[in-house]
């Protein structure tokens, strides 16, 4: 029997680790893929793109914009564990956490039902409200045209 050399053992390796880490892809969106939370009493919204994460609220409708950070699977949550450096004179927001998880999810105040449930920690306060992927819900409401 041959004996692989130290070069081909690397190379079987990478190509298992990469194998690996497609498959735990699998069923999960692409980067270009946004997430939206939501959710009322108090209203707030949260928008993970490609880009960064950004809060709002009714009184805050420019936002607070958070550095992107790769979500870590916590259980049967992906959480999104971020925080800004904000000027002195800004008030805002430093750290925001956002929790997803599968399930359906219902918002209170419409017959919308969304696909996850949303937790966010934005500063000391923790709300409650329901997410979902903004291309699939685009993709839905056009018939993917």
């Amino acid at each position: 029997m041959a004996r692989l050399t130290e070069l081909e053992v690397r190379s079987a390796t990478l190509v298992a680790m990469i194998a690996l880490l497609g498959l735990s892809g699998c069923g999960q969106r692409t980067p270009d893929s946004v997430i939206v939370a939501l959710g009322n009493e108090p209203f707030w919204n949260v928008r993970v793109t490609a880009h960064e994460i950004l809060y709002r609220d009714p009184e805050h409708q420019e936002g607070y914009r958070f550095p992107l950070v790769a979500a870590v699977e916590e259980g049967d949550a992906r959480v999104f564990r971020t925080r800004r450096e904000p000027h002195a004179d800004d008030p805002g927001p430093r750290i925001l956490e956002l929790r997803i998880r599968q399930g359906v999810c219902s918002d209170g105040m419409s017959d919308r039902e969304y696909s996850m449930n949303a937790q966010l920690k934005i500063g000391d306060e923790t709300r409650t409200g329901c997410a979902y992927h903004e291309a699939a819900a685009e993709e839905a409401r056009t018939g993917g045209q």
